[in-house]
């Protein structure tokens, strides 16, 4: 191979390696930015059950609260 078919072929060569590493530039930041969007979505979603769990502990509370005062209302009632 000739010096200047060798310099061609280099140059050749970086110019593409170069295109390649800027679409894989642009490609890594949509990936980026969909992994943001992913964090944030799963962030909310935290923040849901969260407050599902919350409201569902109170819901349980105010049950166990009923409970024993039908408890009680029914041990009365078998006392008169």
């Amino acid at each position: 191979m000739s010096m200047n078919t060798l310099t061609k072929s280099s140059t050749l060569a970086l110019i593409a390696g170069l295109s390649v590493g800027c679409a894989s530039t642009s490609d890594l930041k949509v990936v980026q930015q969909d992994a943001n969007e992913a964090k944030s979505m799963a962030r909310n979603a935290m923040d849901t059950a969260n407050d599902s769990k919350s409201i569902a502990m109170e819901a349980k509370s105010m049950s166990m609260s009923t409970e024993e005062k039908i408890n009680r209302m029914f041990k009365r009632s078998m006392y008169k």
